[in-house]
């Protein structure tokens, strides 16, 4: 018998509107480019999940995960879909696939269960401070062994483990005995809105872990204060932010990244669309250019998902104004495209007053100067990203005709 071979039309080229590589580069894309690059991060969740499908199956314990979370999808597709655009679902799913090995995902299926109020009982396993259920909490049992179960009708998620049963309350915010919940920040200004869990649990990095007495309530500050600013002086920033930002990890004030010679002030992360890790900093201007600065990463993490921006050889290098060693071509686009909208943002406090803006800009400037300079020379770049850079030339030349 021969096998029936059919031809697979090839995809049309992507074709992006010269307007999105305008928006993209200035940090002030409109809602249907949010929603695009979203909607690529969550199909390349979607990817990952299906890698990992193909190396897991036989596995019993893959297969009650991905089968709670097929019905989870069958029962409730919205909360499906944001599930897996959430920062936790690509950051489990991603380490995942790096290990081989199941990892977190079955914590991650309970929490989608939990969610979707279906009946499930899952196997996981608990670790140093307790089982951590990605972006709800963590319930304190020893390491080892444990299981998730939630019966049909019942109120509540289980925690089981030697000597130990949790109950994750609903919503998994209220406490409860044994049970750590993720805390919640809504924020409001002007009808524009924040929504982000405070989520010591989103990196396992020195600095981040349990949250101290009274820290929720200085964040949601610090957070408060660098929303309204802004709401009310960067309103096209502040749509970026408001729809990409999900979660933010406090940092200690000397956290350290592995390998990293500085203390982290802020960061985001290849893998966890809208996570953003934060160093405390009560200045509203500082905290709110952090915000910006992340999620402009955030969104060409995604943009990066949709297309190719880069074609460098292996061990390609360039020269960073931000480092002392040379960097590959990827950390400088995403070093221009970062500064260039942090410049943007210090430009517009710069011209409201912020006295103390002039010189993070020109930094920032130069940086962002700088690294555009040194991308253009080393051809390392696609069509597409000979379209971001030209944008972003183009933001460049029209700052040089304003300022002078």
């Amino acid at each position: 018998m021969t096998a029936d071979r059919r031809t697979v039309p090839s995809a049309p080229p992507l074709v992006l509107s010269a307007d999105l590589w305008q928006r993209i580069a200035r940090g002030t894309p409109d809602p249907g480019t949010l929603g695009l690059l979203r909607t690529a991060r969550t199909g390349r969740n979607l990817l990952l999940l299906r890698a990992l499908h193909e190396k897991l199956h036989g596995e019993p314990g893959w297969r009650a995960a991905v089968t709670l979370l097929a019905e989870v999808r069958r029962h409730s597709p919205a909360l499906f879909g944001r599930h897996l655009a959430d920062p936790a679902a690509g950051a489990v799913l991603a380490e995942a696939v790096r290990t081989a090995l199941p990892g977190s995902v079955p914590a991650l299926a309970a929490v989608a269960g939990h969610r979707a109020d279906l009946p499930f009982r899952l196997d996981a396993h608990a670790h140093g401070g307790g089982l951590v259920l990605p972006g709800l909490g963590r319930a304190r049992v020893g390491a080892g062994p444990a299981t998730v179960r939630r019966e049909r009708g019942a109120d509540a998620t289980v925690v089981l483990a030697p000597g130990a049963r949790i109950e994750v309350p609903d919503p998994p915010g209220r406490p409860a005995p044994g049970w750590e919940p993720v805390p919640r920040i809504h924020l409001s200004t002007g009808g524009a809105t924040l929504a982000v869990r405070l989520d010591p649990h989103a990196l396992p990095h020195p600095g981040t872990g349990r949250h101290g007495p009274g820290e929720p309530d200085r964040w949601r500050g610090r957070l408060a204060a660098a929303w309204e600013l802004l709401v009310t002086r960067h309103p096209e920033r502040a749509t970026a932010v408001g729809a990409t930002v999900r979660a933010v990890a406090p940092l200690g004030a000397q956290a350290y990244a592995p390998g990293a010679r500085r203390p982290w002030r802020s960061a985001s992360f290849s893998d966890a669309f809208g996570l953003v890790a934060l160093a405390p900093q009560d200045d509203p201007a500082e905290l709110a250019a952090a915000l910006v600065h992340e999620t402009q990463h955030s969104l060409l993490y995604a943009l990066q998902d949709l297309t190719r921006l880069l074609d460098a050889p292996p061990g390609a290098r360039g020269r960073a104004p931000w480092s002392d060693r040379p960097r590959p071509p990827s950390a400088l686009l995403q070093g221009v495209c970062a500064f260039l909208v942090t410049a943007g943002f210090w430009r517009t406090e710069a011209a409201r007053g912020n006295r103390a803006a002039t010189t993070p800009y020109e930094r920032s400037l130069h940086i962002a100067r700088t690294a555009a300079g040194e991308l253009a020379r080393g051809d390392w770049l696609t069509a597409h990203g000979r379209l971001l850079l030209d944008a972003v030339h183009d933001v460049l030349a029209e700052w040089d005709g304003t300022d002078t």
